[in-house]
């Protein structure tokens, strides 16, 4: 190939080598030199400075070898920058570049550091299938959709997000890890992602400390992602699927209020729960505002997510977490049971069905009378019916002599507090029975209460 006409270097614009081609060009009110285009497609470059450029339509590196390092800043492209099947030998540094259609990388290979700062991109900014073999530092990128599916990070990345809709991770691999930070709400699918080291996704500083909640990444789904070295902090989690995760009983979730609680109702206990609950229930108060209606997963995957929460929970003795879990893992369990009952009957396997519907009934009494356990109100306030009822109805047919509902009451109280010791008092065989079956209720109701109110208070 000639040599540049001003200079001994390689020609590779119009008859000029690199620098030169762009000192020829005009600039403008900004001191910027300004190009139609800019086509460096399969050239093998070496040391690249590309600064105080305006390129009206497309900057096109496809299939370029940049030997050296390639430095691009205070550069702005009106149409579409392209480096597909570029090979970067050296340092990479794009800073306060702007582009007003797509910046694609697809099949890059990057073979030193990466450092990207502040790039805002009007379209998809893609390193699909890419290779990046040094450090990696991303900051105040902005652009509608970030696209790294199959992407390979060889070292850990560090990546800060600024004005971004969508990530697209599938099938990514961090080798060493990546701390992901996010200023805006971007929806974020870890889809196989695979995270072999640390790892970290959170919300940007400043809306932590702002408290701009409606400004947290969301997480969408985990599918196929083992979870055991992620730490979420100040994530959105109230539509995060978590069906097909791995070691989700590992994952370290740092906020509370990530979570989904359940409907307003007065029949429902106001709870944390999993948005795959809501998607399994398929009520119209279940619904989730804006769901796409993606399939609903099984019932038995979500009571497993339930179970692996509960483990982390524990783990960190956080028990207030711990008990919502349990009470949305026991809800799952009784849902599956009821529509086994009814398969059962639909396939006319009356043996089954009657058997699961055993287990379904005595699950309905505990979550009746106590709410697994988990709620003490439910356990007393049965007790109190239970009290009352039996006073009144020892006070008409237990008493072989007249007998005032407050002194009823009075026995009533007393046999409930104890379950072997022998009636006092003169029965009639009907009150004999009622006093038989109040001490045996009164007492697992009073420790139904009891278990709630130390599940509740315990560290």
């Amino acid at each position: 190939m000639a040599n540049c006409v001003q200079c001994s270097n390689e020609a590779v614009v119009d008859d000029r080598c690199l620098a030169h081609h762009l000192e020829s060009r005009p600039t403008d009110e900004q001191g910027r030199r300004v190009l139609a285009d800019l086509d460096l497609s399969g050239l093998r470059l070496d040391d690249v400075l590309l600064a105080d450029l305006a390129i009206a339509g497309d900057l096109r590196c496809a299939g370029t070898t940049f030997r050296g390092p390639l430095r691009i800043r205070n550069v702005e492209v009106g149409g579409v920058a392209i480096f597909d099947d570029a090979g970067m030998q050296g340092y990479v540094a794009f800073a306060g570049l702007a582009i007003g259609g797509l910046l694609r990388m697809r099949d890059a290979s990057f073979e030193r550091d990466v450092e990207i700062t502040d790039v805002t991109c009007a379209g998809t900014v893609s390193l699909a299938r890419a290779t990046l073999a040094g450090s990696v530092e991303v900051s105040g990128l902005r652009t509608p959709h970030l696209d790294l599916r199959r992407t390979t990070f060889q070292h850990r990345a560090l990546i800060e997000l600024g004005d971004v809709d969508r990530a697209n991770l599938h099938r990514a691999g961090f080798h060493r890890g990546v701390r992901l930070t996010c200023a805006g709400p971007t929806r974020l699918d870890l889809l196989e992602v695979d995270l072999g080291g640390p790892s970290a996704i959170a919300a940007a500083a400043s809306t932590v400390e702002a408290w701009r909640m409606q400004d947290r990444p969301v997480l969408g789904r985990t599918l196929g992602t083992d979870l055991s070295q992620l730490r979420l902090s100040y994530v959105d989690l109230s539509e995060c699927s978590f069906a097909g995760a791995h070691h989700l009983d590992k994952l370290t979730v740092d906020d509370w209020h990530s979570w989904r609680t359940s409907p307003r109702d007065l029949w429902v206990t106001h709870r944390v729960t999993l948005a795959d609950e809501h998607r399994v229930r398929g009520h119209a108060r279940w619904a989730l505002p804006g769901d796409d209606s993606r399939e609903a997963p099984s019932v038995d995957s979500v009571q497993a997510d339930y179970h692996a929460l509960r483990s982390m929970m524990q783990d960190r003795k956080d028990q207030r977490a711990a008990s919502d879990f349990y009470y949305g893992e026991m809800e799952m369990r009784r849902i599956g049971l009821r529509r086994a009952v009814r398969a059962g009957l639909n396939a006319r396997d009356w043996r089954a069905a009657v058997s699961t519907l055993g287990e379904w009934l005595l699950l309905c009494l505990y979550w009746l009378l106590s709410g697994y356990g988990q709620r003490a109100w439910r356990a007393f306030v049965t007790l109190g019916v239970v009290v009352a009822a039996a006073s009144a109805a020892l006070a008409r047919w237990g008493f072989q002599t007249p007998t005032g509902y407050a002194d009823s009451l009075r026995y009533t109280l007393r046999a409930a507090s104890t379950l072997l010791r022998g009636s006092d008092v003169a029965l009639t065989p009907t009150g004999d029975w009622i006093e038989l079956v109040l001490r045996l209720i009164a007492p697992l109701l009073l420790a139904l209460g009891l278990l709630a109110i130390r599940e509740r208070v315990r560290r």
